[in-house]
């Protein structure tokens, strides 16, 4: 028989048709497991090994390393991540502490050091993952073990129970849509040239920003509809997103570079002069233009633990207006010193906030001071408080140069300065510090001109 012959039959051709979608589907749903599969181990392995290196920096660096690294631990222990499990022990294989009783034993080895273990519920210390499978209960738990000193052994693991389970998942999916094409070939075949169609678009833009580094590249969605819509939308604010991650980490690295390479330049020059026996500047010059680097560092490492929220433990209720008095009486002389007059208007009653008070104070020390910087002689800086919509709003006013509307948003970036501001004293850190104090007190801070100019700063809390 003609094979064009045995295609003109339309049962033949329904059945032609069927096999290769029942081929296609299974292609695709192997690749998005095997896709699937390797991402999500690879996040993980990825995760255990900074969680890793970190112990291993606070082991390393430490005058107690054991003390501390025990400390680490029990700290990482108090945090919200109940997907994570710890066991420190000695070299005897003796419990330190952690959230395991015993080392649990092995289900598999996977790549690298990385090993699958299986940790029955009862094994568990303290908070853990939800209990869901009665007939099964256990964790299935990827790990890494740390070891330092003289046999002290780390065991860092994350829970992969939902990662099976979405695998498993993935898997029933893919044997229902099967069913469902024998059932109806044609209709499966169309809903599968569909669906194929539009994983490649996915699998194409993925491609592209695999093979070019185009994080701009997003999948196309003026056609799409159904399911595939809420799927491309978030697949695409996640490349927006780590776009702009990307996009702010190459910012600060040009911003440091150009930041610290005039002084680190110098710095040499001096150096190298002072060796010549040719330079008029002295040690004490050269010691403070390094601790001038130095701080910028150090208020680099500031900003970096406000954001991730490594001082929420020393919140506390504040007395925001105590607090606004000690700021008045300390800037007053200050500001009477530049000529500029610093006026504070202040309900009776300001509501008490939960924070961190002296980063509260450093915040709006840093408000004043910039003001200040830019306020010239003669001129008028003003705090005032009010209670408005149960929120309490906090406003500074002052008369100084302001800052152009296309900057509003670019001054809280870490090393952006005002062209204008680029040769006043200062490191572009100030407000950088300011938006990670109010963003850690989920506290909302916008810029406005103030009439008839200079700035005005609102600050606001919920």
């Amino acid at each position: 028989m003609q094979l064009g012959a045995w295609i003109s039959n339309v049962r033949n051709l329904a059945i032609l048709y069927t096999g290769v979608l029942i081929i296609a589907a299974c292609v695709a749903g192997s690749f998005l497991y095997i896709a699937y599969h390797g991402n999500t181990y690879t996040e993980t392995q990825a995760a255990l090994e900074v969680d890793i290196h970190g112990f291993s920096d606070v082991y390393d660096f430490s005058e107690n390393p054991e003390a501390t690294l025990r400390k680490a631990v029990e700290q990482r222990l108090e945090s919200p991540d109940i997907g994570s499990f710890y066991l420190l022990s000695d070299k005897n294989g003796n419990r330190i502490t952690g959230n395991l009783y015993t080392v649990p034993s092995v289900m598999e080895d996977q790549d690298g050091d990385f090993v699958l273990y299986d940790i029955p519920y009862g094994e568990v210390i303290g908070n853990a993952p939800e209990q869901k499978d009665a007939f099964f209960p256990h964790y299935d738990v990827l790990a890494k073990t740390l070891t330092v000193g003289d046999g002290m052994s780390l065991l860092v693991g994350r829970d992969v129970d939902a990662f099976q389970t979405l695998e498993a998942a993935i898997m029933g999916v893919a044997w229902i849509t099967t069913a469902l094409v024998f059932m109806m070939a044609l209709i499966g075949f169309l809903m599968g040239a569909m669906i194929l169609k539009r994983m490649r678009l996915i699998h194409q833009t993925a491609d592209t920003v695999i093979k070019t580094g185009k994080l701009s590249a997003r999948i196309p969605t003026e056609h799409a509809t159904g399911d595939f819509k809420p799927l491309a939308d978030t697949f695409n604010n996640m490349l927006g997103r780590i776009e702009d991650l990307v996009a702010g980490i190459r910012q600060v690295s040009d911003n440091i570079a150009h930041d610290l390479r005039t002084p680190l330049t110098r710095l040499s020059h001096h150096i190298e002069a002072l060796k010549k026996g040719e330079s008029d500047v002295s040690i004490d010059d050269i010691a403070d233009e390094t601790n001038r680097m130095i701080a910028t560092f150090n208020a680099l490492l500031r900003i970096a633990n406000i954001e991730h929220g490594k001082r929420r433990s020393a919140f506390c209720s504040v007395d925001l207006k105590a607090l606004l008095n000690d700021l008045y009486e300390y800037y007053t002389l200050l500001a009477q010193e530049k000529n500029i007059t610093l006026n504070m208007d202040l309900p009776m009653v300001i509501p008490h906030i939960t924070g961190d008070k002296d980063l509260l104070f450093q915040a709006f020390s840093n408000m004043i001071e910039n003001a200040m910087k830019f306020t010239p002689e003669g001129g008028h800086i003003t705090i005032r408080a009010l209670n408005k919509d149960e929120k309490i709003h906090i406003v500074l006013t002052d008369t100084g140069s302001g800052i152009p509307d296309e900057d509003k948003t670019r001054v809280f970036r870490r090393f952006y300065r005002v062209e204008a501001s680029r040769h006043a004293p200062g490191n572009g850190l100030g407000l950088a510090l300011v938006k990670a104090v109010m963003d850690l007190h989920k506290a909302q801070i916008s810029l406005e001109d103030h009439t008839p100019c200079g700035l005005s700063v609102t600050v606001i809390f919920s």
